[in-house]
C-alpha cells in the first residue's frame, strides 16, 4: 500500500522478501519541534494491517492539529517556512526584539556597501601590489607584508574579508599567548588597520572593522598587580573547569612570573622536583633559556599535577584561559568563548562581555608575580635571573606598585590549595 506525500508526508513501504519482510511507515507530520522543524517518524511492522493501522493513526494525529487553530494558511513553501523559523529564532538568540526585516535590511545595507565579497588572501595579494603600497620603501613593505601575512595565517586565508568581527581582530591583537613585544602589537595593529582601510575603499568590506578595536597601549605603562582576591578568585575558578587542567597554567603565571607564550611551551620533563631548590628550565623570550626556582607556594600548586612528560598546558589552553577569566568576573568577548563547553555555567557566564566588567590588562599575572616576589626577596639581581628581565627594569617597573604592600605580600604567598 503506498500513499502519496500530503500534507501529513506519511508512505508505508514494504521491505526484504523471505521470513524477515517487514512493513515500514515513514514521513512527517505537520507538528514541529523546538527548533521549528517538522517531526519526523520512522517505525517498523510485522504485518502490513499494523503498519496500515499506525499511519491512519498518525494521520489523524496530524488532521487534529491542523483542525487546533496552531496553523495558518501561508504562502511559503514548507522548506521556506522551516528557513523563516530557523532564522527567527537566530536573530532572536542574538539581538532580542530584532525582526526577520530588521536583519534583511542590515543584509541590503551591508551589500550596498560592498562591492565584491572577497578572501583575506586575495585581499592581500591586491593590498601589496597596488601602487600606493609599491611606493614605500624596500623595508616598509617587508614589514608591512610579513605583518599582514602572520594576520592572514591566524586566520583560514580563504575567509571572506567582511566576516572577520571587531572581536576577532582584538583577540589576535592581544592574545596575552602570543610572545609579542607592545611595540610590535602597536605596529600589528597599525597594519591591520591600514589594510582595512584600503579594502574599505576597494568596497570588500562595508567600514574598517579595525577602528572598533582598543590601539595597544605603548611600553613604559607602569605595571600592575591582580589584588589577593582577584588572584584567589581565579585559582578558585582554575579548579573548576576542565578537571582542573588549567590549574598549573595559572600558577606559573602567578607564582612563578612565567610567560603565557613560555607555559604553553613547557614539558613536565623540564620539571626538577628533587633538587634542593626545585626549578624548571624555559626556553624564554628571544630563544634565551632560563632556570625558574618554584615558589614552595608554587610547588604546592603544581606538583600534584605533575607528569613524567608531556604539556603543561592542555590542547585548548587559549580558550580555557579566557574561559577561566570570564567565570572570574572579567570582559570576554563572545567569540573568544566559540569552541567552550558552557555546560553548568551559563549563569554566570551572563553578559560576559558587558563593559560593566573590568578589563583584563594584557601580562598582568607575570606583573603580579615579579612584583611580589621583588617584595619578598628585595634584591632586584635575583629577581631579574628569576623572571628573565634586566636589573634596570626589574627596579624601575616593580619596585612601587599600587596595593602591594608587606601585609599584601605574606597574603599572596599563603594563597594555597584547599586539599
Amino acid at each position: 500500500m503506498k500513499h502519496h506525500w500530503d500534507t501529513n508526508c506519511i508512505k508505508i513501504a514494504k521491505n526484504g522478501d523471505g521470513p524477515k519482510v517487514y512493513w515500514q511507515v515513514a514521513g512527517m507530520l505537520p507538528h514541529r519541534d523546538s527548533k521549528g522543524k517538522r517531526l519526523r517518524i520512522r517505525k517498523r511492522f510485522d504485518s502490513k494491517a499494523a503498519a496500515i493501522q499506525y499511519a491512519d493513526d498518525q494521520k489523524d494525529r496530524g488532521l487534529r492539529y491542523l483542525a487546533s487553530g496552531e496553523t495558518r494558511t501561508t504562502r511559503l513553501r514548507p522548506d521556506e517556512e522551516n528557513d523563516a523559523i530557523a532564522a527567527i529564532k537566530l536573530i532572536q538568540s542574538k539581538s532580542p526584539g530584532s525582526t526577520l526585516m530588521d536583519a534583511a535590511l542590515v543584509y541590503i545595507n551591508h551589500v550596498e556597501k560592498v562591492k565584491e565579497r572577497i578572501s583575506i588572501n586575495d585581499a592581500i595579494e591586491n593590498w601589496i601590489k597596488n601602487p600606493a603600497f609599491t611606493r614605500n620603501s624596500d623595508v616598509h613593505q617587508y614589514q608591512f607584508t610579513r605583518r599582514i601575512n602572520f594576520f592572514a595565517k591566524h586566520f583560514d586565508g580563504n575567509m571572506k574579508l567582511d566576516e572577520i568581527t571587531a572581536d576577532q581582530i582584538e583577540e589576535f591583537i592581544h592574545d596575552e599567548n602570543r610572545d609579542v613585544s607592545d611595540k610590535e602589537r602597536l605596529n600589528q595593529y597599525a597594519c591591520v588597520h591600514a589594510f582595512f582601510s584600503f579594502s574599505k575603499k576597494k568596497k570588500w568590506v562595508a567600514e574598517n572593522t579595525c577602528t572598533e578595536v582598543a590601539k595597544p597601549k605603548p611600553d613604559g605603562v607602569d605595571p600592575i598587580a591582580l589584588s589577593i582576591p582577584e588572584v584567589k578568585k581565579l585559582m578558585e575558578v582554575a579548579q573548576e573547569v576542565d578537571a582542573e587542567s588549567m590549574v598549573p597554567y595559572f600558577a606559573l603565571a602567578l607564582f612563578s612570573a612565567i610567560r603565557p607564550s613560555e607555559i604553553l611551551r613547557l614539558d613536565w620533563s623540564k620539571f626538577v622536583w628533587d633538587d634542593e631548590k626545585p626549578c624548571v628550565v624555559i626556553d624564554g623570550k628571544g630563544k634565551r633559556r632560563r632556570s625558574v626556582e618554584l615558589h614552595e607556594t608554587c610547588i604546592k600548586w603544581v606538583k600534584p599535577y605533575a607528569l613524567e612528560e608531556g604539556s603543561v598546558s592542555p590542547p585548548n589552553a587559549r580558550k580555557l584561559f579566557n574561559f577561566v577569566r570570564a567565570l572570574a568576573g572579567y570582559r570576554i568577548a563572545a567569540s573568544q568563548l566559540e569552541g567552550v563547553d558552557k555546560e553548568g555555567f551559563e549563569e554566570r557566564l551572563q553578559e560576559h562581555d558587558s563593559d560593566e566588567r573590568p578589563e583584563w590588562v594584557r601580562d598582568v599575572m607575570r606583573h603580579t608575580g615579579i612584583t611580589y616576589f621583588l617584595k619578598q626577596n628585595n634584591d632586584k639581581f635575583y629577581v631579574s635571573q628569576w623572571a628573565g628581565n634586566s636589573p634596570q627594569v626589574i627596579d624601575s617597573n616593580y619596585r612601587a606598585v599600587d596595593g602591594v604592600t608587606a601585609s599584601t605580600c605574606k597574603q599572596f604567598w599563603n594563597i594555597l590549595p584547599s586539599y
